[in-house]
């Protein structure tokens, strides 16, 4: 495992541009440091570190999580500014090169028509419940409304009364795959607004060990961090993670990633729908949501 006082040098070395970290790198390593990392340390006492030096010193099986934090603190520079994108690149080919760092980079250097090609490329597959006919699922969904209380599909099917929105596949209610997004929501306990949705995506991509669902949280930064991303029904924003608590809401779900046991966003929701919700948060190791989301 990497020294994490690295991983800190290195994330202040990526945002060392021009005058130096913004703001809200700055407040967004340390809530890293803190929040996620369990360090007991002033960031600003830390000296930033060069893409070699870091090379020399992450572990392999480590590259993965490192590279993601890196274009995560890139995401956090407002306004953008092509040298963000320069440095952080230089960081990623040290380690061996990322792909995803690409959409990052049409992000920092303006080429936002880029982005949903790029998205396209490196999203993920489709989850099991879009495969199903758009009818069907939608009839599957509002069947959730007769599972037990406290089991997964009931807790999804509250999720929408709850929010007092269609369903996915009805008018108005998007695409049938947000539906297995929306499973996570109830999992994990995060809200719909967007640092909770920033958190969540955090949360996915540490519970895979930094080997899956990364693209779901450069989708969310591009979308909430540099409004550059288009979704039908969704309105891009600037500098969420600036907003008070939102760093330290991000860093704590990476924490809660880091302590699942495994992927929960393998399970199959309708061959689940009547398990207990608590025991599936159980047998995948989620922590309860800490009050400072609630």
């Amino acid at each position: 495992m990497t020294d994490e006082r690295i991983i800190i040098g290195a994330l202040l070395g990526a945002a060392d541009i021009g005058s130096g970290p913004t703001t809200e790198q700055n407040r967004v390593i340390a809530s890293l440091a803190k929040g996620y990392l369990g360090l007991d340390l002033d960031v600003s006492t830390v000296a930033p570190i060069k893409p070699a030096e870091l090379a020399a010193a992450v572990d392999d099986d480590d590259r993965h999580r490192v590279i993601d934090l890196l274009i995560l603190v890139e995401f956090c520079r407002h306004p953008i500014d092509p040298a963000q994108a320069d440095r952080v690149e230089a960081f990623v080919d040290a380690l061996g090169g990322e792909d995803l760092a690409l959409v990052a980079r049409d992000v920092q250097t303006g080429h936002r028509e880029n982005v949903m090609a790029d998205w396209a490329r490196f999203g993920e597959g489709t989850p099991k419940i879009a495969e199903l006919p758009d009818e069907q699922v939608v009839s599957e969904l509002r069947s959730l409304g007769t599972c037990p209380e406290g089991s997964l599909g009931r807790g999804l099917y509250d999720f929408y009364i709850g929010l007092g929105i269609p369903f996915p596949g009805e008018p108005d209610g998007g695409a049938v795959s947000l539906a297995h997004h929306d499973f996570t929501h109830v999992v994990t306990g995060y809200g719909t607004t967007p640092p909770d949705e920033l958190a969540l995506q955090a949360m996915l991509t540490a519970s895979a060990n930094f080997d899956h669902h990364f693209s779901g949280l450069v989708a969310s930064l591009a979308l909430f961090e540099a409004a550059a991303f288009e979704i039908d029904g969704f309105v891009g924003k600037e500098g969420v993670l600036d907003r008070p608590g939102a760093a330290d809401e991000l860093a704590d779900a990476f924490r809660r990633g880091s302590a699942c046991t495994g992927d929960f966003t393998t399970i199959d929701v309708m061959a689940r729908r009547n398990d207990s919700l608590e025991a599936i948060r159980a047998e995948f190791g989620v922590i309860p949501v800490p009050l400072l989301v609630a």
